[in-house]
Formats: structure tokens, sequence, C-alpha cells
């Protein structure tokens, strides 16, 4: 079963989550993405994802306690992970 976060303006099916960077004050996780890009040539080419990246941040200039309020949730998620 699939487990969500719910964030200010997004919810996230963590089943897609891949990894989560944790900086100071900061987290940027990272979604999977489906779609893969890429193109072959005889016998070399390339193959791409485009990463879906989604930043929170402890403090930002405009809007202070909301973006506390998404950094509070993913911290209290990260922590409830076993």
């Amino acid at each position: 079963m699939a487990n969500f976060i719910k964030l200010r303006s997004i919810i996230i099916n963590s089943l897609k989550v891949s990894k989560i960077q944790i900086q100071t004050n900061k987290y940027y996780t990272h979604l999977l993405n489906p779609k893969i890009y890429g193109f072959f040539l005889f016998t070399s080419g390339s193959i791409n994802t485009l990463n879906n990246i989604i930043d929170v941040c402890k403090y930002k200039d405009k809007d202070k306690y909301i973006n506390q309020k998404d950094y509070y949730i993913l911290t209290a998620w990260l922590n409830s992970i076993h």
C-alpha cells in the first residue's frame, strides 16, 4: 500500500521517491519518472530520464510559515522511516 506525503500544494506518493538529498535547512526530493528519452545509431546511443526535483526549504523570504510547515512535515516523515 502506498503512503502519501501531503505538503502545502502537492501530495507525493512515497513509492515514487527515488532519493532525498539532505542539506542544512533544505531537502531535495527526487521523484521517479517513467519516461525514458534517447536515441541509438547502430551500436551507440544515449538514454536519459528527466528527474522531477522538489525542494523544500526551512526558510524562504516570501512565506516563512508555510515553508517551515512543509519542512517539518518532511522531517517527521523522514524520522518515521526505520
